[in-house]
């Protein structure tokens, strides 16, 4: 580190000697943290943010209204250039936000539109024209605002008093940090079970005290202990899950609890850049960590917000700072495709609305169409049953599809070829495979397709099991009958895959797995 600190401090005297013409300064920031917000600031056309850091980081630009405007993921020095001038923020995280080392960011206003580059793009190596430009100023806090050097004569932005300091407007949702009170903090639990940990948080309803969290974590999950951060027992008496989405609501015993409040209609009181933050049992440490960001989006059921989040964090609440109410549950996480052409095109532009590698979404409370009475034996029996099935359907997936590791080294380890293996550890697809290898040893060409053939039979036995249960949708809550539908699609798909199989000879003669 004392090294690097070395290196920075003679970046910062070379940067004396350098200058870029037809620039000026409007304002600077300096901190140490990521995952923060930048105070507000007004530029005119033709302007661009300049930064440096030792760690990549992901920056956005922000209109007012919380509007993306420009962005760039995983870098460390760079400049972004905007055409048209107005008020602003910056956004900054990092995928590693444990690690503080400095950043800083330079505004900087370009007279003739002309881009900075090279090592003028660099605001530790490059000093702009206008005498404004000093060293770094002190880390600030998040939100806080750097104070410049006062302006020299001759230098002076248009319409400034060259006696004063500028100090731009400050963001009153990102000025200054928050964080939950204590008796919020107390009303977010942790949920623990046989096979999943979770979150959830203490809301008052009409029918009493009851925990959010999401139906995924409670899902299989039979043995279930709520606990509040203190470490007292939380006494379930009763379930319910949402009609219409993976919501779960758990009756309690009170025992004056603290609770949250939830907002009612979060399409006329939260705006997109608003602050909020989603404490959780991250990664099922069994301790409460806060993570901040900003609303990104609002649609009739989910929210796309930018904090980060973990296993574990999942049915804690979106808590929106500006209103102190929760706006929504934390539920699922979708990293980003960038596959497809296009997709991948729009994903690296500077204008992207989505700017980093994973998407983060929460489902609403205030849009529920009604909550639905839980019986708790047949729930656990109904989610037992759909993770079973969709694991035979990842087993006969493997064996169908996944690249056959015949070369007697053992289990595939490559992240592609992840379930190569998967089918192994299904009874029945092996005894099929093993009554295969038992009719094939020794036989003609003609008497193996035709073991081959038999073996596809076998196959086609096992995706029947179980179809007349899952293409019954009465068998299941209605929360649980889109996944039923996909689980059903995705089996409907494997037994065409099957069918084909069984008329192609080519195919037929490489189906059968090796035993390694």
């Amino acid at each position: 580190m004392s090294r690097f600190i070395f290196a920075l401090a003679l970046g910062l005297l070379a940067a004396n000697e350098h200058g870029f013409a037809d620039a000026h300064v409007v304002q600077k920031f300096d901190g140490v943290d990521s995952n923060i917000s930048t105070a507000t600031f007004t530029v005119q056309d033709k302007w661009e943010v300049l930064w440096f850091s030792p760690r990549p980081m992901n920056l956005s630009v922000l209109s007012t209204d919380g509007t993306v405007v420009a962005g760039i993921h995983g870098v460390f020095k760079g400049s972004l250039y905007i055409p048209k001038g107005g008020t602003f923020y910056i956004q900054l995280n990092s995928d590693h936000p444990e690690m503080r080392l400095p950043w800083h960011l330079v505004i900087a206003e370009v007279a003739n539109g002309a881009t900075l580059s090279g090592a003028d793009a660099n605001p530790m190596l490059a000093t702009p024209g206008d005498s404004n430009y000093a060293l770094p100023t002190s880390v600030l806090a998040p939100g806080a605002v750097s104070q410049s050097s006062s302006p020299t004569p001759g230098n002076t932005p248009p319409g400034q008093n060259p006696n004063t300091v500028s100090t731009p407007q400050t963001n009153p949702a990102t000025a200054t940090p928050f964080k939950l009170t204590d008796d919020q903090a107390r009303a977010v639990v942790l949920i623990v079970g046989d096979n999943a940990e979770g979150t959830g948080f203490l809301v008052k309803t009409p029918d009493g005290p009851a925990v959010v969290t999401n139906i995924h974590v409670i899902a299989n999950n039979p043995n279930l202990k709520v606990t509040t951060n203190t470490g007292a027992v939380v006494n379930v008496l009763s379930v319910k899950g949402a009609s219409d989405r993976d919501l779960a609501l758990l009756s309690i015993q009170d025992a004056n609890y603290n609770y949250l409040d939830v907002s009612t209609d979060i399409s006329r009181s939260v705006q997109p850049g608003d602050e909020v933050i989603t404490p959780g049992n991250s990664q099922g440490g069994e301790v409460m960590l806060n993570t901040s960001g900003k609303v990104l989006g609002i649609g009739p059921e989910r929210i796309e917000f930018d904090n980060p989040i973990y296993h574990g964090n999942s049915g804690g609440p979106i808590f929106h700072t500006k209103s102190g109410k929760v706006l929504g549950v934390v539920t699922e996480a979708i990293k980003v495709d960038t596959s497809d052409d296009l997709d991948k095109a729009s994903f690296s532009s500077r204008n992207s609305a989505i700017s980093g590698s994973m998407r983060y979404f929460g489902l609403r409370l205030d849009t529920v169409s009604s909550w639905i009475t839980i019986d708790w034996h047949r729930f656990q029996n109904e989610t037992t049953f759909l993770d079973q099935f969709h694991k035979q359907s990842l087993c006969l997936d493997s064996y169908l599809n996944a690249p056959d590791n015949s070369n007697g080294q053992g289990d595939s380890t490559s992240a592609g070829d992840a379930n190569a293996n998967l089918y192994k550890t299904d009874d029945r697809i092996m005894k099929a495979n093993n009554g295969y290898t038992q009719q094939a040893s020794g036989a003609d060409i003609a008497q193996r397709i035709q073991a081959a053939r038999g073996l596809v039979f076998d196959l086609q036995g096992i995706a029947d099991l179980d179809m007349d249960q899952i293409q019954n949708m009465n068998n299941f809550y209605t929360f649980n009958q889109d996944r039923a539908r996909q689980e059903l699609a995705y089996r409907k798909a494997l037994k065409k895959e099957l069918d084909a199989i069984s008329s192609n000879v080519d195919r037929l003669g490489s189906l059968p797995r090796s035993n390694n």
